[in-house]
């Protein structure tokens, strides 16, 4: 079939982000299994951290040391890649063994003229790319989530040249696997495609996919629209990918459940075109999901990937005491949750249903025995369930294979294996340690085979490895703080050692801290959301925040509005006798008139400085100097949630990838490219964003408002003003604000293009103000005003000038107010009352 090119232009400081490529090939590369430096040193932080090259990345360099890459002669480049906003032509993903995957590409360049364009070239695996047949550059990095770039010229001929790239990149769980191809000098040149549909159909369609959103952001027992803000010349055909989705158990952007459809789902896109119904959403778990849209012609697949909410009616369980809450929870998992083991250790709990505990026991088995990541998550119910259940209700035999896979596992580094379980976090230490205790007190007598210990070494070292984490926790918190996404995990093995350690000081400090988590979790909770500043968050926890693992805890622990589906850790409560603090339900909620106001660090030397100011209808959280003006990871710096709907959630970030989600840390949402200064004073929040030390920086910084389920929404300028409720927020921005007009998040979303900027958030209530008017007049009266030159925001307070300085942090009337206290222990005031440590006020 003859084959047209078809052409884009490509302007200087642009990336080539429209290719034909290959399917991907995968390969399960573990290399050879040796144990490891154990450099964990028990001080933890976020982000990045220097494992040293694993055994499959050892494997990997030494088979490219041997390897030629050449051109292969049976190259078919079937799909489409546009990468639309995203400079990145980007395949980030998760798997949870060691997996090698590669993939070929290929564009065209048109050049006017003979001449030498000069190009740069960012991966953090590996990338060669060929031109006309002969290769032009051979940049093999393999730095796991580490780029690298490298400039390079290419002798661009009068007319067309075709380029042809091979990527690779080694996944060791989360991968950043992408490349960004930049042209950086060079005059009329154009990238182009060589396909067997016409200019005109390539470009509609890339369009037409491009202009597809969701009807709304979230939905609930509703029927899920899709619209299009491009109407094609022709009717394309557009087919919902129904096919596989990811793992249930990983812990990224996008949590896909349920959704295999049995049918074909595809609509028409046309002139007349008004929406398109996907499916009904009533009975879907609350919970993100992907939605991946193709359109295909001849042999050739166009994609476009996009991601909504569901969120179906909660179960109101507020007057329900903590021993029915508990129980309510063990039947409704047992009836339909998920397909994890401690919906097992729940029937077990009930002596009921054992064949269904079997069956969810026998599939917990495999990821441990081939060691998956976040098999140590795995493994710690079914040490549980054999302490407290084995060689009961079910077969003989199955629990022989606990007991076989318990003793076979890996615990810690100093044990061989070439997996890709993560041993660094302060999350997955902990689940090492608690597991690695468990089976050596189970099996005191055995020998393990992987380490040749007997259980009785393992406990012993174990032990001596939980003191080290306690004593961690105690002098500086925790690095993941308020996380949606970890505490859960946090619990997971605390509430697993508590209830099955034979050491009573060990089961001393699990309750202590798991008392002090549910306190902190009670301070950030408002209208049964688990909201706040995260010192881990994904867009899954922003975008779906009532419907979260910590929220399904809270809300058993806690009473409130409950959205069952992520149970695990709710099963670990509930089959517990323990209580919590009775001073969490005093901080859930704040009476009319009144407020909470605390501070208290968390992480490595007191580098999280968390605020929270709690009124009667929302709370306003932060985190101050925060490794500011540092490249950001997945902390989130500013929230805002109202009580009035759970979704009425406001926060401000620097994107870290313009691919709406996507799975990068940092994302869209979650995270920030370039961390902030922050500084919160009582119910204002300060926010400085400087990218102008990175050059390849997002340019703007953007605002989640959820204007659309706001009561009250008002927009000008360099102002935004909400009600929600009785709650009152106002957002400024030292930039005019743009508000998205088309796209997923139209009507949420408002940019401040800069690269240097600054934004305040006041909080109120209805009962101070008398009506959102007002409180604009209010916020107006403030003033606020952005220094450039000497990178410093201001506003007039009722006592003086409010300023944050990016370097010397906040004053009043110039005198500087310094974070106090610096405590890893939650200090609360009531009413503007001192500040005094929670156990002073439980007491």
């Amino acid at each position: 079939m003859n084959k047209n090119k078809i052409y884009w232009d490509l302007a200087t400081n642009s990336a080539i982000n429209r290719w034909a490529m290959s399917p991907a090939e995968e390969t399960y590369f573990p290399g050879e299994a040796r144990t490891m430096p154990d450099a964990v040193d028990y001080r933890f932080i976020n982000g990045w951290v220097d494992t040293g090259d694993l055994p499959c990345r050892e494997s990997l360099r030494e088979h490219i040391a041997q390897r030629t890459v050449s051109l292969p002669n049976d190259l078919s480049f079937p799909e489409i890649y546009f990468g639309g906003e995203d400079n990145r032509v980007d395949f980030s993903t998760f798997r949870f063994r060691p997996t090698l995957i590669k993939r070929w590409l290929t564009c065209s360049l048109y050049s006017e003229q003979a001449q030498e364009a000069e190009f740069s070239l960012e991966t953090c695996g590996g990338v060669h790319i060929w031109q006309d047949g002969e290769k032009v550059i051979q940049l093999d990095h393999y730095q796991r989530n580490e780029p690298t770039s490298q400039s390079f010229t290419l002798n661009l001929p009068k007319g067309n040249c075709e380029l042809i790239v091979f990527l690779e990149e080694l996944h060791e769980r989360d991968a950043s696997c992408y490349f960004v191809l930049t042209l950086k000098k060079g005059d009329q040149i154009k990238t182009g495609l060589s396909l067997e549909i016409d200019e005109e159909e390539v470009k509609e369609i890339e369009k037409t996919l491009e202009g597809l959103r969701t009807n709304q952001v979230f939905y609930c027992n509703e029927d899920l629209l899709i619209q299009a803000d491009y109407k094609p010349k022709k009717a394309t055909k557009v087919q919902l990918d129904t096919g596989s989705y990811p793992s249930e158990t990983v812990t990224m952007n996008v949590l896909l459940d349920g959704m295999k459809m049995q049918e074909e789902v595809s609509f028409f896109v046309e002139k007349s075109f008004s929406s398109a119904t996907l499916f009904n959403t009533t009975g879907l778990n609350a919970g993100c999901i992907s939605l991946r849209f193709l359109v295909k012609t001849g042999p050739l697949t166009f994609s476009r990937s996009l991601g909504t909410t569901i969120l179906p009616p909660a179960i109101d369980v507020t007057a329900e005491n903590l021993i029915s809450r508990k129980a309510l929870a063990l039947e409704t998992m047992l009836s339909h949750g998920k397909e994890e083991p401690a919906r097992a250790l729940a029937a077990l709990a009930l002596k009921q249903q054992p064949e269904l505990a079997s069956r969810l026991i026998e599939r917990a088995l495999l990821p441990i025995k081939e060691r998956h990541d976040c098999a140590d998550f795995w493994i710690l119910p079914l040490l549980w369930m054999y302490k407290s259940y084995g060689y009961s209700q079910l077969e003989p035999a199955l629990w022989d294979q606990v007991k076989h896979e318990a003793l076979n596992f890996r615990y810690w580094l100093d044990e061989p294996g070439n997996d890709v379980m993560w041993f660094w976090s302060e999350n997955h230490v902990l689940c090492f340690h608690v597991a690695q205790y468990l089976a050596g007190s189970l099996f005191e007598d055995e020998i393990f085979p992987n380490s040749g210990k007997t259980g009785r070494q393992h406990k012993a070292q174990a032990h001596a490895r939980l003191i080290r984490w306690f004593d961690s926790m105690d002098d500086h918190g925790l690095a993941e703080w308020n996380s949606a996404a970890y505490y859960p995990i946090d619990f997971l093995g605390l509430f697993t050692l508590m209830t099955n350690a034979e050491d009573d000081s060990l089961v001393s400090r699990a309750k202590q801290l798991i008392d002090q988590i549910f306190i902190m979790v009670a301070l950030h909770t408002t209208g049964s959301v688990c909201a706040g500043s995260q010192g881990r968050i994904y867009e899954k926890e922003l975008l779906a925040g009532p419907a979260t693992e910590l929220g399904s805890i809270a809300a058993i622990a806690f009473g409130g509005q409950w959205y069952p589906g992520y149970d695990r850790v709710t099963a670990l409560l509930a089959v517990s006798d323990y209580q919590p603090p009775q001073l969490c339900q005093r901080l859930l909620s704040v009476p009319a008139g009144e407020s909470i106001y605390s501070r208290y660090t968390q992480g490595l030397d007191h580098n999280a400085k968390i605020t929270l100011w709690k009124s009667t209808s929302l709370q306003l959280s932060t985190v101050s100097d925060y490794k500011t003006g540092q490249k950001g990871h997945q902390q989130h710096f500013l929230d805002v949630q109202t009580n009035a709907h759970p979704l009425a959630r406001f926060w401000i970030n620097h994107p870290g990838d313009l691919k709406v989600w996507g799975g990068s840390r940092p994302s869209y949402w979650a995270g920030n490219g370039v961390h902030p200064k922050v500084a919160q004073y009582k119910n204002i929040g300060f926010m400085i964003f400087d990218q102008r030390a990175f050059t390849d920086s997002i340019n703007f910084t953007h605002a989640f408002v959820p204007a659309p389920i706001c009561d009250e929404f008002i927009e000008e300028s360099n102002w935004l003003f909400a009600r929600s409720g009785s709650a009152l927020i106002g957002i400024y921005s030292s930039q005019a604000l743009q508000p998205l007009k088309h796209g997923l998040y139209s009507g949420y979303e408002w940019r401040a293009y800069s690269n240097h900027s600054a934004w305040i958030v006041i909080t109120g209530e209805i009962e101070e103000h008398t009506s959102l008017a007002r409180f604009r007049e209010h916020c107006l009266a403030h003033a606020p005003e952005f220094q450039d030159e000497n990178n410093q925001v201001s506003l007039n307070y009722d006592n003086g000038t409010l300023t944050l300085n990016y370097l010397s942090g906040i004053h009043l009337e110039g005198i500087p107010i310094p974070f106090a206290p610096l405590s890893p222990i939650p200090h609360l005031a009531f009413c503007n009352t001192e500040l005094i440590p929670w156990q002073d006020l439980s007491s």
